[in-house]
């Protein structure tokens, strides 16, 4: 009987080809996204959990108060670590990390930039890391040693063996390979690429063995011992900072574990406040969106043919029939079409994913080798199938053979409504993704178009490697008369990013404790407000000719209102327990997120601080000329570094990665979501106009006309649409509000936007059903009512 079945579905699909192409193939495109999605899904849940020791690692971050708030970071001091070994039993291991940075590493005449990390030889121990050659044991021992990562090692080496060879470390500091490890996995928090032990870091920088508790600079990471309680541990890790620097007290640590950190990784006043896990969840619930309407397509054009399977379903019931064979029967050719549409979705996916992947920006890959990801595949196509068959099996099964035989079917009441939600629940799903796009594209445009107080069109930054520290001035003005840039100025960091901060400051007229509050800080030399265009509003920049400038600060405006400085040229301030005058004041301008208000910023001539160089091209000047300019110029002073430089303008849209990620996606699925919505009320407006022919015969018999009949037909589904837009609107009113309350800055709800997207929407209806209702009322209504 089975056999039977299957041999019925298939000629059935055989005989309505079009009809099952655009049905396989809807579900198929909804089966691919939804796959796709999940994968993405399952990415991001799954980051870091490759640790054996997982559920025991955990890093150490600080709670700061500071400008009425609190501020949580991960940064520790250097001899943390140390510390918390000797002090707390349920520790089992601890490491210290520094910042992972791009280090210049050469074999040969090859050469190139590595991001190298700092650590000490117990995060090897652990977390889980695949030795290619060597053993963690013997790896970071000494202090000469480097670890490479399998595609370095490649690079440099080829494919043999580099054990014991010697590499060439910062240009200047001979390392011997102890070990090759295989690179860490696309979702893992570590991306390092070469790793150096802490002995060797503080043999390259001897002074940093003086660096105490007051230097906030490094990661600490700790493994609790089997069984041990997070909560008692942190109950005691509090008051460390209190303990060993009396001084920072008000600071208090806290562990946090770390495989949560990718998704639940951001904190507001001291409290973990979600993170990405915000946009998983969105994406999970698109992945099931798309699956769902993909399913209701499925079945609105299954039982549009409705018609076509009655007399069937009628002489099968007068022969003896059970409903619950039918059922049956209906059921299996809904799985032949979702097994069918899951291996359209499976080429779909190789032809598509690479472009997924690069929307994404992650390096994710078809699980090919993974059993259960073809378990769970089949279970969702199983699910699929039933779902998507559950509704046309059971009204196709409900027929009544005495009325079919008669050519009647269920009255329009009866079997439409139920289509009807389907329709509703399409289209407000599809309004709800329109509308998320539009103010998701507004509110990154209102931000991208904020001022941020500086010009960053032309604006390049470069690490400062090599040579480029100590002959800067020579370099800046070779490049200058050049012709490539304007100007050049050393800087901290770069000025989209800046990371340091400090407290302990002392003005006049400071108010108890206003010393331990937190303000970001960032050094620069000679032609840096120049070079990047920032707006003064009293003072000047530090200049060349003024030896005592050497001591100088210049505050933006945010600083000066926080420390109530009516007249702060020529005040003396205590920054870093040096007293320094204050020469200029800038206007506010956009160093961290553009998302909050803008913080006090001290801007300090420190020398030894610079770790980039920011430039401004020659604007008269074609950007390529200027660049290959500058690329001759600095291969004069540093030829064994590779040049490398960043736009401005490219680093500060990296800070909208993930709206514009959300943006991007949105806009696909809003798309996707339109296309599939359309097909279902194609489906529909064809239901209806089958149901609806006597109707529209005896119309046109009194005189009717085309058009009066297209408007009679399609008012149906408009009033449909208008329904879903009402639902839809008030759905995204709410969530688009919650979700813009999330940002200090953010753009307002306007009803245009809610106007173009009802506009939009009846467009759609009009076009989807036209085809049905136009083709309908030009029937020859003699061969409607023949039948009677």
């Amino acid at each position: 009987m089975i056999l039977n079945y299957l041999k019925l579905a298939w000629r059935n699909l055989g005989r309505n080809k079009a009809s099952s192409v655009i049905n396989i193939g809807g579900l198929a495109i909804g089966m691919a996204v939804s796959f796709m999605l999940l994968l993405y899904v399952y990415n991001e849940f799954s980051f870091d959990k490759f640790n054996t020791n997982g559920n025991r690692l955990y890093q150490v971050f600080k709670n700061q108060p500071g400008n009425g708030d609190i501020k949580t970071k991960p940064l520790t001091p250097q001899p943390l670590a140390a510390a918390l070994k000797k002090d707390f039993p349920e520790i089992q291991n601890v490491t210290r990390t520094s910042e992972p940075a791009d280090i210049l590493l050469s074999y040969g005449d090859k050469g190139l930039k590595v991001n190298t990390l700092t650590a000490d030889p117990a995060l090897l121990d652990m977390f889980s890391f695949h030795f290619i050659y060597g053993n963690k044991s013997e790896a970071l021992a000494g202090q000469s040693t480097i670890v490479l990562t399998q595609s370095v090692a490649k690079a440099l080496f080829g494919n043999s063996n580099p054990l014991g060879a010697m590499v060439k470390f910062a240009n200047q500091f001979p390392l011997k390979v102890s070990a090759v490890i295989a690179d860490n996995p696309q979702n893992s928090s570590f991306s390092f690429k070469a790793l150096i032990s802490w002995q060797t870091f503080l043999a390259q920088q001897p002074w940093m063995k003086d660096v105490g508790w007051d230097n906030y600079s490094y990661f600490t990471y700790v493994l609790l011992k089997p069984g041990a309680s997070a909560n008692g541990f942190n109950a005691k890790l509090k008051q460390v900072i209190a303990q060993y620097y009396p001084k920072d007290k008000a600071i208090q640590l806290f562990a946090y574990p770390f495989t949560r950190l990718h998704l639940y990784g951001e904190f507001k006043n001291g409290v973990n406040s979600g993170g990405s896990i915000e946009y998983v969840r969105l994406f999970l619930f698109l992945a099931i969106g798309i699956l769902l309407i993909a399913c209701i397509n499925f079945m609105n054009l299954s039982t549009a043919r409705s018609e076509r399977r009655a007399r069937e379903v009628g002489i099968r019931k007068a022969i003896g029939a059970r409903r619950i064979a039918l059922i049956g029967q209906f059921m299996g050719e809904s799985l032949l079409m979702a097994f069918l549409s899951f291996l359209l979705a499976l080429l779909l996916m190789v032809l598509f994913f690479p472009v997924f992947a690069n929307t994404v920006n992650i390096q994710l890959s078809l699980p090919y080798g993974n059993i259960w990801a073809w378990v769970i595949a089949l279970a969702v196509t199983l699910f699929t199938g039933l779902l998507a068959g559950s509704y046309p099996a059971l009204y196709l099964s409900s027929f009544k053979p005495v009325n079919v035989l008669k050519g009647q079917f269920i009255s329009t009441k009866t079997t439409v409504r139920p289509r009807q939600v389907l329709v509703i629940l399409q289209f407000t799903f599809a309004i709800c993704l329109i509308l998320s796009s539009l103010f998701i594209y507004k509110q990154i445009n209102y931000i991208k178009n904020r001022p941020v107080g500086y010009s960053r069109n032309g604006l390049v930054e470069m690490p400062v490697d090599g040579n480029l520290f100590n002959q800067f001035k020579a370099f800046r003005q070779d490049a200058i008369n050049a012709g490539a840039i304007t100007d050049a100025a050393l800087i901290s960091d770069p000025i989209t990013s800046v990371t340091s901060s400090t407290w302990g400051m002392a003005w006049p007229g400071q108010l108890p404790g206003e010393d331990k509050l937190s303000i970001d800080c960032m050094a620069a030399t000679y032609h840096f407000i120049g070079t990047y265009g920032l707006q003064l509003s009293q003072g000047r920049d530090f200049a060349t000719d003024r030896p005592a400038d050497s001591t100088a600060i210049i505050l933006n405006e945010a600083a000066v209102q926080m420390m109530r400085l009516k007249t702060p040229i020529g005040q003396r301030v205590k920054w870093l327990n040096v007293n320094r005058t204050v020469i200029g004041v800038v206007k506010n301008f956009v160093s961290g997120s553009p998302y909050e208000p803008v913080k006090p910023v001290v801007i300090a001539f420190v020398k030894g601080w610079a770790s980039n160089i920011g430039l401004r091209l020659n604007p008269n000047a074609p950007v390529s000329q200027s660049l290959a300019i500058l690329q001759a110029v600095y291969k004069k002073y540093n030829p064994a570094y590779p040049f490398q430089y960043h736009f401005t303008d490219e680093n500060f849209s990296r800070k909208f990665k993930n709206e514009q990620l959300l943006g991007t996606m949105s806009v696909g699925f809003t798309g996707l979501a339109i296309i599939i919505s359309c097909l279902g009320l194609f489906g529909l407006a064809s239901f209806s106009a089958g149901q609806r022919r006597k109707e529209i015969g005896i119309r046109k018999i009194l005189g009717a006309g085309t058009t009066s009949l297209w408007f009679k037909l399609s008012q149906d589904f408009v009033k449909l649409v208008l329904l879903s837009f009402i639902i839809g609107s008030a759905i995204s009113w709410y969530s688009i509000q919650q979700w813009l309350n999330k940002y200090t800055y953010h753009t307002t709800l306007s009803i245009w936007a809610f106007a173009a997207t009802l506009v939009l929407s009846v467009a759609i209806c009009l076009i989807a059903v036209s085809w049905q209702a136009i083709k309908a009322a030009l029937v020859n209504p003699a061969k409607s009512l023949r039948s009677e």
